[in-house]
Order: C-alpha cells, then sequence, then structure tokens
C-alpha cells in the first residue's frame, strides 16, 4: 500500500494505521492518481462515487478493484465498461463469491443439469431490527474534520445528516445507494446470473415500502421483486421485521438470513457463504394391493412409497476474499479478465437498477438488455441516468 485517501479525517488515519503507517494520505482521489507509484486503486467509498473515480483511474492508467454495486445509476455502469475496454484496464468487481469453490460447485451443479429444468429462483436478505431503526437525527453542521462537500461530490448539496454519511446508512439514500436490492442482492442476484448464464431480465415488478422502521431512510425496509428471465423467474425479497428465511432458518447468522433457492424437476439447491445443500425432488408411487380399505386405515397413505432421481448432496464454506483478491493481483500481471470482471459488474447491478426503477414508479417495466433500454415507459427510461452536480462530470452519461 504506497497511498490512501479520504476525506474524514479519521478515516484517512485509520487508513494509514491500516497500511502500516507507511503510506502517502491524500483528501483528493484526484492527485493520488497522478502518483506514479500507484499501480491499481481499490474504491470502496459509498456507490454514488464508484463511476467516476474508477473512470478517472483507468484514464489514469490504473487497474481497478471496485466494490458492488459499481454505480447507483445504470447509465453509468456502462460507462465504467466501455472505459475498461478503451483503456485496456483490468478491472475487478468485489463480488467475491465467484471466487468461492462451494459457490463454483453449486454453480456446476446447476449448470450441469443435475437439478433438472429450473424455473424458478429465490433469493433474499431477512434480518430484525426494532422499529426505530436507525433513528432520525436533525440536520446539524457537518463535523469539522469532514469535507462534507467532497464527500457528496455529483450528489445534490443537501445540509449533513449522521444518517447520509454514516457507514451502513448513507445506502438507505437513492442519491447515494439503492438500499439493500443494490448492497446485498447484488452478491445473490450475481450468482444466478453466473449459474443461469443469463446476463439480464426481460421484466421488472416491485411492490414494498417503509411498512415496520420509522428511521429517516428513503429506500423500502420491506420490498418484493420479480424479475422475468428467459424461461424462469426471479423473485427477491429483503425484510426487516422478521429474520426467518424461505429456507426456515431462523436468522441466526451475522446477516440475518440469506440465501439462494434454485428450484428445479429433480431437486432444489440451497447456497449461501456457509455452503450449500441439494434436496432431491421426489416422486409418489403406490403399491399395488386388492385389499379393501378399511374405515381404520388412512387411504392417502396406504402403500405410497417415495423415489427420487437425484442424490442429496451438501458442502460446507469456503474462503471467498482472500481468493478474490488474488485473482484481481494474477490479473494484473498476466492481463486476462477477472473472476468478477467490470461487465459482470454492471449487469448484476443493472437488475438491482430496475428493481428500484420498478418500485419507484410502481409499474412493470420491459427491459432490453442488449440495447439496454426500458421500452414501455419514457419516464422509467429516464432513471437509467442522472444529472451531476458541478463541477463533477461524467462525460457520456446523458448520451
Amino acid at each position: 500500500m504506497v497511498a490512501v485517501c479520504d476525506v474524514y479525517q479519521p478515516h484517512l488515519e485509520g487508513a494509514l494505521e491500516m497500511a502500516g503507517g507507511k503510506a502517502r494520505p491524500y483528501k483528493d482521489y484526484r492527485r493520488l492518481l497522478e502518483d506514479r507509484d500507484v499501480q491499481a486503486v481499490v474504491i470502496a467509498t459509498p456507490d454514488h462515487w464508484h463511476p467516476l473515480i474508477c473512470i478517472d483511474a483507468c484514464n489514469a492508467g490504473k487497474d481497478v478493484y471496485v466494490e458492488k454495486p459499481v454505480s447507483n445509476r445504470l447509465r453509468e455502469g456502462r460507462l465504467m465498461v466501455e472505459t475498461a475496454r478503451g483503456t485496456n484496464r483490468v478491472v475487478q468487481v468485489g463480488l467475491q463469491q465467484r471466487s468461492g469453490t462451494h459457490f463454483q460447485r453449486a454453480v456446476k451443479a446447476v449448470q450441469d443439469g443435475r437439478l433438472g429444468r429450473i424455473h424458478y429462483v429465490h433469493c433474499w436478505n431477512h434480518e430484525f431490527s426494532p422499529p426505530e431503526g436507525f433513528g432520525n437525527p436533525p440536520d446539524t453542521n457537518p463535523p469539522p474534520d469532514l469535507n462534507w462537500d467532497f464527500w457528496l461530490g455529483p450528489a445534490p448539496k443537501v445540509p449533513y445528516n449522521e444518517n447520509r454519511f454514516r457507514a451502513g446508512r448513507w445506502r438507505w439514500f437513492f442519491d447515494y445507494g439503492g438500499g439493500k436490492l443494490t448492497d446485498w442482492g447484488s452478491h445473490l442476484i450475481d450468482v444466478v446470473h453466473w449459474a443461469m448464464k443469463v446476463n439480464g431480465p426481460l421484466s421488472a415488478t416491485a411492490s414494498g415500502g417503509k411498512y415496520y422502521v420509522t428511521d429517516n431512510r428513503e429506500t423500502p425496509e420491506t420490498l418484493q421483486v420479480v424479475y422475468e428471465y428467459p424461461g424462469f423467474l426471479l423473485c427477491y425479497s429483503t425484510l426487516l421485521h422478521s429474520s426467518y428465511g424461505h429456507n426456515g432458518h431462523s436468522g441466526s447468522k451475522p446477516f440475518g438470513s440469506y440465501g439462494i433457492l434454485f428450484q428445479g424437476s429433480l431437486g432444489t439447491l440451497f447456497v449461501d457463504r456457509a455452503g450449500y445443500e441439494i434436496f432431491p425432488q421426489t416422486s409418489v408411487n403406490r403399491e399395488p394391493t386388492g385389499a379393501q380399505i378399511s374405515a381404520t386405515e388412512d387411504p392417502n397413505g396406504l402403500g405410497l412409497y417415495y423415489t427420487s432421481q437425484l442424490t442429496s448432496e451438501r458442502g460446507t464454506s469456503s474462503f471467498q476474499h482472500d481468493p478474490h483478491v488474488r485473482n484481481f493481483l494474477d490479473c494484473l500481471k498476466n492481463r486476462k479478465r477477472p473472476n468478477a470482471d467490470i461487465e459482470i459488474g454492471h449487469e448484476v447491478s443493472a437488475a438491482g437498477h430496475l428493481g428500484n426503477i420498478a418500485f419507484r414508479l410502481g409499474q412493470k417495466i420491459m427491459w432490453d438488455a442488449k440495447a439496454e433500454k426500458i421500452t414501455n415507459s419514457a419516464e422509467s427510461n429516464a432513471m437509467l441516468t442522472r444529472h451531476y452536480r458541478a463541477p463533477w462530470r461524467l462525460p457520456g452519461l446523458e448520451g
């Protein structure tokens, strides 16, 4: 680590300590990109800063590891892909599950057809929170050691509010993030794209709202999104008032209950970061009998037996983050596409953005993934991009 950058002094000092005290500190990322000792950068800012920093880094000749979602609006992600390709930069997205061997094994089971025909997939993030959420702090002056105007950057200028700034809270405001759908949903939907070999939905519908928490977040705390893909449906749900998941898990994990269920004609596969399990689909058979059923016997259970064409299987967790970083570093040397290339990251981020657009406008949206346009609503299509606040500018954003 030769350099660190942050607009908030305590975070900058913490980063310097993590880097062993030897890195050069910067408060303006543009100055860091001028540092010739920097070969690659890690972008772990709020989402609304990802596109501009990533594109500037590529243009400065730096390779990039950028966190998910890659963008705050869909159009920004496409510009990131185009810039990475035009500058021949390696851009890895923080979808580290792609580098976990148990995820790779689960995906192979789907792609090999072991589950039969899959027409339904369900992803979820279910947690339990107190109804006050993270509260309703008033607008105040920003801390003296924070450059609030720089933190906002291309986002609209608003008064400082602790919940807009603090880690783990800013993503619940649409100017900076997209809620749980683009946060954790990116990890889960990415595995679906990977396993099912798809790069975008045909349509999206969404319903939800703030039914439980009373804090000042903008994004829904209860949300159900239904995506239509060629040949199957993908449902994503998130909620904060109950931690039970669709697999019956009570949510004792650090992230609450979360995971993915691939439901096929021969079996169902559940996978999360703790491991995976395959459950065979059973067929009901009845033994031939000539005996008369008496009133004391259960006619629904007489002579029944259950068979399956699939063997059950279970796998435990695997390392994901470290191999993902290793893959990035290897690609810096061999110049190959990384496990979660920017195009992959953009496509999964796009699915989250489409779900949020469907929710915010309350209508079903039809998606042309090749043209990256919403085909049934000019109002929805306009939400694929956003205006940057001066002096910040991203060329091509409104094109």
